[in-house]
């Protein structure tokens, strides 16, 4: 018996990452199946599922530019649409400033995680590859697929 969809993960994709190897978006794919969607993400045609998502039930994992874009607490998490940037941090940081309606959505920082990942020298101390962010996530949804993307990501980064 499968468990009910408790949300939906949105990976917005940089072309380039699809080309890559080292890319870890695929992985939550594999893992998630219906319950993640990627995104290519382009400038000058937004994808109409992205665009149609409710800022109430949608939460962006980027950095906050402000508190108002904060999700308050913990209990803001708790949204069924997640919303993960998928590239460098470079080009991250591109696809949200030419996106401006992601800034409608709540924001929700990952901090003080250290990252694990080994294929790929990290630019920001910070920062976290998509399969890592994806497990932060469906671990504080207590998602039953958590131990699985886990295994494949610890598999996947040897």
């Amino acid at each position: 018996m499968r468990v009910k969809a408790l949300m939906k993960i949105w990976l917005i994709t940089h072309s380039e990452e699809l080309k890559k190897n080292s890319g870890t978006g695929r992985l939550v794919k594999e893992t998630l199946g219906k319950e993640c969607e990627i995104i290519v993400w382009s400038r000058i045609a937004p994808n109409e599922a992205i665009l149609n998502l409710s800022p109430s039930d949608t939460l962006l994992i980027y950095l906050c530019e402000n508190e108002e874009q904060r999700a308050i607490n913990d209990s803001q998490i708790a949204k069924d649409n997640i919303i993960i940037i998928d590239g460098t941090w470079q080009q991250a940081r591109k696809m949200y400033n030419q996106s401006p309606y992601l800034k409608k959505f709540q924001h929700h920082e990952i901090k003080d995680i250290k990252s694990l990942y080994t294929k790929r020298r990290n630019q920001k101390n910070i920062g976290l590859c998509t399969a890592e962010v994806a497990i932060h996530i469906l671990t504080e949804y207590k998602h039953p697929a958590v131990s699985e993307l886990s295994y494949k990501f610890t598999e996947f980064n040897q």
